[in-house]
């Protein structure tokens, strides 16, 4: 059965596009990832890669109303390589209407034909129309920088009864080292890593071509990240997962 992974941020550009298209692209299997920018302030990927919005989110949005369900599988794109996309429109206003109308029809994605549907759900704030989407995921990402600010941030809202944790891991977007002292602010879900690497990013914008982008930097963690997710078993919808967060926060930062 297909995957469905939510990739967000809480603010700030700590690159959720980035990884979620790494992320779909090294998923585990013999069959491409497909990525569904559901971002309510705009798409990327459209013009990172050249290629028009439509298929995309907005025919899949159109596809639901009525209540007879959409098939995403009809809705995507293949880039050079085999990643499948579902590109969203590049402002937000239409970017926006498609998100809340996919919000309101449960999206059937276990029967996708990827074996892994990343769901880049953008800046995640309490109101975003992007949240009515988390439900459907079996895992949650959430990208952060390691700025002080984002890590007060996310552990303010991971102290939030509402905010969204099945199976959650938190991912480090960028610098070098050990995570340590971020588990101690933000808790287990720590998962790690991911490190800059600009030639990677280049080549997921479609700016530079790679020889052999497995052996990259940021797709090495990226597949190690997708594996640890392929390999857990999903939290039921009915168990939500919490996840306890521990003091004290990186110095420098409040409580």
């Amino acid at each position: 059965m297909t995957r469905t992974v939510a990739v967000f941020s809480l603010g700030g550009a700590p690159g959720v596009t980035s990884v979620g298209m790494a992320l779909a692209a090294v998923w585990p299997g013999e069959s491409p990832g497909l990525l569904v920018e559901a971002d309510p302030a705009g798409g990327a990927v459209a013009v990172w890669r050249r290629v028009p919005t439509e298929p995309g989110l907005t025919s899949l949005a159109a596809a639901t109303r009525g209540g007879g369900g959409a098939d995403p599988d009809q809705h995507t794109q293949a880039l050079p390589g085999g990643l499948l996309v579902c590109p969203a429109p590049v402002t937000g206003d239409p970017a926006e209407g498609a998100v809340r109308l996919l919000g309101r029809q449960p999206l059937e994605l276990g029967a996708v034909s990827a074996p892994v549907v990343v769901l880049d759900l953008g800046r995640l704030t309490a109101s975003s129309p992007a949240r009515a989407l988390v439900p459907a995921a079996d895992h949650t990402v959430l990208v952060v920088s390691e700025r002080l600010t984002d890590l007060r941030r996310a552990r303010e809202h991971l102290l939030a009864p509402s905010f969204p944790t099945r199976d959650l891991r938190i991912v480090v977007s960028g610098g070098r080292g050990g995570v340590g002292q971020i588990v101690g602010a933000l808790g287990t879900a720590v998962w790690g890593r991911i490190p800059d690497d600009l030639r990677s990013a280049e080549f997921l914008r479609g700016e530079r071509d790679l020889a052999r982008p497995q052996r990259r930097p940021l797709f090495r963690a990226a597949g190690r990240l997708a594996r640890a997710l392929a390999e857990s078993v999903p939290v039921p919808a009915s168990e939500p997962e919490r996840h306890a967060v521990h003091a004290p926060l990186p110095p420098g930062v409040r409580a």
